[in-house]
Parts: C-alpha cells; sequence; structure tokens
C-alpha cells in the first residue's frame, strides 16, 4: 500500500509590532483593512526579533515529520498528513509533545521603541500551559483574536527562567529575550494544538503583538542650558509625524510659530519611572 503524503498547517505564531506597524498618532488597529494592509506590507519581523526552534525541539521536528517556515510574521510549523484526510497527521502526535522556539532580538534599539521593561535574570515566555513554578496569574500565549499586547505581565520568575535556560544547550542560552513554548494539549481548549480526542490538528494562530513605547519628548537647547518638555508622552514609530502643539503640549506654553521635530529612538533616557526622549536644538 502506498500514500500520497502532503503537509499540513500544525500551527502558526504571528509577530505584530506597533512601533512599525503605526503611523504617528494613527494606531494600526484604528486604520482602515486598505491601510492595513499596507503597513504590513512593509512589516517584517526579521527586523527586531529572530525565533528559531531549540535543538531538542529541532529533533522532534524531525522525528514527527515536521517543518518549520519562518514567515514576515513570525512562523509556522507543518506536518506531514495523509491525503484525503488533511487534518490527520501520518504520525500521531502525543498530546504532551512540546516545541520550544527561541526568541533573540536582533536590533539594539528594540528597548527603546518597546512598551516593556527587561529584567536582569528574567525572560519572557509565551506558552500555552502553565509551568509548575508560576502562579495562578500566569498569562497564557494570546490567540491571533485576542485584542491582547504583550505586557511585563509575560515576564517570568527568575526559578522558572532558570529552569527553562538549563534545559537547553549551553551555545544556546546567550541573549535570550524569550521562549515560545507549544503543548499539543493546552491547559484550556481554545489553545490546544491537537484534538485531544480524535488527534487531528486544529492549525491555531497565536499572537505576539508588542506595543511601540510611548517617551517624554525633551529638546535640550545646549547653547542656554535648558530644556523643555511635553506635558503628556507622546508615541515613538517609525513611520509619520507627530504633530506638536507648541501652546497646548509644553508647560509653559511656548511660540505658536515654533516647531519642533520627532525624535529618533536612539537617545531615550529613564528618569524615575518615566521614559524621555531627547533632542537637541
Amino acid at each position: 500500500m502506498s500514500f500520497n503524503l502532503t503537509y499540513g498547517l500544525l500551527f502558526e505564531v504571528t509577530l505584530l509590532h506597533n512601533y512599525f506597524l503605526n503611523s504617528g498618532e494613527d494606531t494600526y488597529e484604528g486604520m482602515s483593512t486598505d491601510n492595513k494592509k499596507k503597513m504590513l506590507q512593509k512589516f517584517d519581523s526579521d527586523s527586531f526579533a529572530t525565533i528559531t526552534p531549540t535543538v531538542e525541539t529541532a529533533t522532534q521536528l524531525k522525528n514527527y515529520k515536521m517543518a518549520f517556515k519562518p514567515t514576515k510574521t513570525g512562523f509556522r510549523v507543518y506536518i506531514k498528513v495523509i491525503e484525503n484526510q488533511e487534518t490527520t497527521p501520518f504520525i500521531s502526535v502525543p498530546a504532551d509533545l512540546k516545541l520550544d522556539f527561541k526568541i533573540v532580538i536582533n536590533d539594539y534599539q528594540f528597548e527603546n521603541y518597546t512598551n516593556l521593561e527587561f529584567v536582569l535574570n528574567q525572560m519572557f515566555l509565551f506558552s500555552n500551559t502553565k509551568p509548575e513554578t508560576e502562579p495562578g496569574t500566569f498569562k497564557y500565549i494570546p490567540n491571533f483574536s485576542d485584542n491582547i499586547l504583550i505586557s511585563d505581565d509575560y515576564l517570568i520568575s527568575e526559578e522558572t527562567t532558570s529552569i527553562f535556560l538549563s534545559k537547553l544547550h549551553p551555545q544556546e542560552r546567550q541573549d535570550i529575550f524569550g521562549i515560545i513554548s507549544l503543548t499539543m494539549k493546552a491547559d484550556n481548549n481554545p489553545k490546544n494544538i491537537i484534538d485531544d480526542g480524535l488527534g487531528t490538528m486544529l492549525s491555531p494562530n497565536f499572537k505576539l503583538h508588542f506595543d511601540n513605547r510611548k517617551t517624554l519628548w525633551r529638546y535640550i537647547d545646549r547653547k542656554a542650558d535648558s530644556h523643555i518638555d511635553t506635558k503628556t508622552a507622546k508615541p515613538l514609530t517609525y513611520s509619520g509625524f507627530v504633530e506638536l502643539d507648541p501652546v497646548n503640549d509644553f508647560n509653559p506654553s511656548e511660540s505658536p510659530t515654533s516647531t519642533y521635530p520627532n525624535p529618533s529612538v536612539k537617545s531615550i533616557t529613564k528618569i524615575g519611572s518615566d521614559y524621555y526622549s531627547e533632542i537637541f536644538i
């Protein structure tokens, strides 16, 4: 008996980032469908992150006839299925099979334009199962349909971080921002990858949607040894322009004829709990 083998989608992970998708003060979520498509056409998650299977996961992918395929917005994992049974894997996948993928940041300015705190000895975990060492408040990886932005709630404890890192090969442990850890049977049904009863593929799409950082904009006059700050934090975006109102955006008000450039993401400083973008004029 012969089988005609093909691949079916096991699951997908989508990465989005508002720094690249927003335009000035216009948010991606508030854009028309056409404008969203235009922004996505220019978007490439490789501009800020690289995702790869761990060494152990690469072996599991091979054993279960799976294929890891990067995309412009993340990655997909495919698995061999039998023709005319497109949701049934050719090799039965156990419910407890766990696949881990490393996230390494490849843009040194990522921390400047991403609305997250970066804590020493703690990494981010995006998973559909809760580690035993994490509390009941553990945040699960969002589904694509969830209107959820990645926050500091996805930081895991030093203990859990140490456990995950200890399972990696020594050469894999450097510069890890986070791990995507997906088990075929999740802690709750909407995040399952395989139907536990039938063994068929559910092909979910998970989403990591990062928010852009907003900063107070500080204009520094070196000659006068003085500075002025915006009253409220303004968004940092790769595209578009934020128009400042000299009368209402500063305290005290500035001349209505004054113009102020938008900052780059290169010069950011944290004072107390506030982030400032520094612009020298």
